[in-house]
């Protein structure tokens, strides 16, 4: 979170409490959702401003993609010359208004196909992101492993944020869980205890308007270390990025991740989503940049932590 040196940010960083579990249900949620509205019609999904992969691919938003405005005016002229409403000079200024309706109306059935062919790939991740075990008994599974945690970024005593890593012996398995499920069965999901060489943050989440203020990068440092801090055994943490995700995206980049492996696309426009990656040497090798101030409560080791870094 940048700031300057005279004023410091009244943010901390803390553990999950079972409080919070309403509001991070809704923000996971919210999080899985969020790119079908940057698909449809949030803009460019560009990676200009940080180390974007030479071969991320640059794609407006579908609605100003040039094939759909093509299609639309296409449409629009053929409805146009049908009603006969082009304009006619006779009638003056309002033989221009005329003409509107046949542009505005092919836009609605055009925007609804585009949207019904975005939301099931959509809809398919957030359900099976929420079905996870994870979020069953979210204090039980994250404590399975002391490199595992879900922490919460609060602002002046409000959620703003979360992020969840996951280095339990299962990390690297995502599959949902079946309905119904016992409380025998949740049990055997959560007794597994011990910690896997690769740890995967399985949710992060910032409200967009503390976005510009970078505190992504500030939380993601953090969990990060933790993990790799909590464990020797931990060698590398992975995290999905998509474009559709760009703030995400931007602070994997930023905090060192590398773009590997391609898991899944998504949308009309067939988006990709990859795994970034972060391995203990770089990690280690990362040097503390930027103006950065936070307060961290550490329940884990009954401290309070703050940190500062100066340029």
């Amino acid at each position: 979170m940048s700031t300057n040196h005279s004023e410091a940010i009244q943010a901390r960083i803390r553990p999950y409490q079972p409080r919070d579990e309403k509001q991070v249900r809704f923000m996971v949620g919210q999080a899985q959702m969020e790119p079908l509205a940057f698909a449809n019609n949030r803009g460019q999904c560009e990676q200009t401003s940080f180390a974007a992969p030479t071969d991320a691919k640059n794609r407006p938003a579908a609605y100003f993609h040039p094939v759909t405005l093509a299609i639309w005016i296409a449409v629009s002229s053929i409805f146009a010359q049908f009603m006969k409403w082009w304009p006619d000079p006779s009638n003056g200024f309002w033989g221009y208004i005329f003409v509107l309706p046949a542009f505005f109306t092919p836009a609605v059935p055009i925007m609804f196909f585009i949207d019904w062919i975005n939301r099931p790939d959509v809809e398919e991740t957030a359900e099976k992101v929420l079905r996870r075990p994870d979020l069953y008994d979210i204090s039980a599974y994250y404590s399975r492993s002391p490199a595992s945690g879900f922490w919460i970024l609060e602002y002046s005593d409000r959620i703003i944020g979360l992020i969840a890593v996951d280095a339990s012996l299962d990390a690297t398995l995502d599959e949902p869980v079946a309905q119904p499920v016992s409380e025998q069965q949740i049990k055997k999901l959560l007794h597994g205890k011990g910690t896997a060489p690769v740890a995967v943050i399985r949710h992060f989440f910032i409200e967009e308007a503390y976005r510009p203020a970078d505190v992504e990068e500030d939380l993601l440092r953090y969990a990060v270390g933790a993990a790799f801090e909590a464990k020797q055994e931990v060698s590398e943490v992975r995290a999905l990025g998509s474009p559709l995700r760009p703030s995400v995206e931007k602070s994997l980049c930023a905090s060192g991740f590398t773009r590997k492996e391609r898991v899944r696309t998504t949308g009309i426009l067939r988006w990709d989503t990859n795994w970034y990656t972060l391995e203990r040497k770089q990690w280690q090798a990362q040097e503390e940049v930027g103006a950065r101030s936070v307060v961290v409560e550490d329940t884990k080791h009954k401290t309070v932590i703050a940190t500062t870094e100066t340029p």
